[in-house]
């Protein structure tokens, strides 16, 4: 009876991980094509201190915009960037415009026409005109 009952909770612990497994990185190890890191703490941060710029009118804040050279925009147009395409675009011009070897993840902010571009680290941002080929601002963190 017990060998059947341990059996049986064997099972149901193999049934119920399954799923886990199955979505987990293990099963999806992360690739290392260049593109967006995905949403986390500190892209939410980025995008939340921008969005906080757009909301303020003093010299403090136009300074700062002119530093990524940003326009002021209403706080709604301030967009985390997720789309594959432009991803890959932006971490290959921020690889190019770092003088990085290989371009990895980067965290991508659509503001007012302009993408800032920062790297997994958040230390460095980089802002790039619409079609990535003119660097607007380089900011070191």
């Amino acid at each position: 009876m017990t060998i059947v009952m341990h059996n049986r909770l064997w099972l149901a612990a193999v049934l119920a991980t399954t799923p886990i497994l199955a979505l987990s990185p293990v099963a999806f190890p992360a690739n290392n094509e260049p593109g967006c890191i995905r949403a986390t703490a500190g892209a939410r941060k980025a995008q939340r201190s921008f969005m906080s710029l757009m909301r303020r009118r003093d010299d403090e804040t136009e300074r700062r915009l002119r530093v990524f050279a940003v326009p002021h925009v209403r706080p709604r147009e301030v967009k985390q960037v997720s789309d594959d395409d432009i991803c890959a675009l932006a971490a290959n011009a921020y690889a190019d415009a770092v003088r990085m070897e290989s371009p990895g993840k980067v965290n991508v902010l659509h503001i007012g026409g302009r993408f800032v571009v920062t790297d997994a680290d958040n230390r460095r941002s980089v802002t790039f005109d619409s079609s990535f080929t003119r660097v607007l601002a380089a900011v070191e963190d």
